[in-house]
C-alpha cells in the first residue's frame, strides 16, 4: 500500500513539469515542502479539462458509499481490481488523474521499521502517481477525493512491502488522462517502477506531527 509520501516541489514547477495549467484556486496559495504527506490531507493532482492538463487539489482518500464515517477513507486502489471494484470502477473509466510525489515510505515488517522509496539519485522529477478522483460528501460537504493506484511490488521492494504505488510513464501521461481511453487499455499503462531505490529512515515519520527534511534522511546501519 502507499500511506504516506513526500513532495517538495511547489505548484508552479508542478504545473510546469507536467505541461499542465494551475487551477485558479491553487494560485497564489502559500506552499510548503511536505516531508509527510498523510490521508485527508488536501493534495496536488493533475486532472484533464477539455482535454487540458490542470493541477488542481483533492483530498487524500475516498469515502465509500457504504460508509458515512471519515476513519474509513480508502487511500488506495488495487491496480489488479480496480476495474471489477464498485468504489473505483466508474472514476477509473473516466477520471483518471496523476498524482505528484517526491518519494513514498513504507513500514517493513515485523519491527515496521520505515524506509523512504524515490527514484535515483540524480534524478530530479516527481513520481507521476496513477490515482484516480471521486466526488464524496464527508462531513456533509462535498469534496473531491482520490485515492493512489497499487500494484505488486518490484523484487527489489518486495522485502520492505508486497505492495507499492502504480506509476504513468511521461510519454503516457495524455492517454492515461483521457477520459475516452479505454478501460482495459488504461490498466495497461499503470507501471511498478524497476528504478526505485530504498533505504531505512527515521520512526519520527511514525507521526503525522512531524515534518521536516530530517525524515528523509537515511539512517547509518548502527542506529
Amino acid at each position: 500500500m502507499c500511506g504516506r509520501y513526500v513532495l517538495v516541489h511547489d505548484p508552479n514547477v508542478l504545473a510546469t513539469d507536467f505541461d499542465a495549467e494551475l487551477d485558479p484556486e491553487v494560485i497564489g496559495r502559500e506552499f510548503r515542502p511536505n516531508y509527510n504527506v498523510a490521508p485527508s490531507e488536501n493534495i496536488p493532482v493533475i486532472i484533464s479539462v477539455d482535454g487540458i492538463r490542470v493541477l488542481t487539489e483533492a483530498r487524500w482518500g475516498i469515502l465509500p458509499k457504504w460508509s458515512q464515517k471519515a476513519s474509513t477513507l480508502l487511500i488506495n486502489a488495487r491496480g489488479e481490481s480496480v476495474v471489477e471494484k464498485m468504489t473505483f470502477a466508474k472514476a477509473f473509466a473516466t477520471h483518471r488523474v496523476i498524482i505528484p510525489a517526491t518519494a513514498y515510505y513504507e513500514w517493513k515488517r515485523p519491527a515496521k521499521d520505515p524506509y523512504l522509496i524515490s527514484p535515483p539519485l540524480g534524478d530530479p522529477y516527481s513520481m507521476a502517481l496513477a490515482g484516480l478522483i471521486v466526488e464524496s460528501v464527508i462531513d456533509g460537504e462535498a469534496q473531491s477525493t482520490c485515492a493512489i493506484i497499487t500494484l505488486a511490488a518490484q523484487p527489489n521492494l518486495e522485502s520492505i512491502h508486497n505492495r507499492m504505488p502504480a506509476c504513468i510513464s511521461a510519454s503516457h501521461w495524455g492517454t492515461w488522462l483521457n477520459p475516452d481511453y479505454d478501460v482495459e487499455s488504461a490498466r495497461e499503462l499503470l507501471l511498478a517502477r524497476s528504478d526505485l531505490r530504498a533505504f531505512r529512515v527515521d520512526r519520527a515519520v511514525n507521526s503525522v506531527g512531524n515534518n521536516s527534511p530530517a525524515l528523509i534522511e537515511e539512517l547509518n546501519s548502527t542506529d
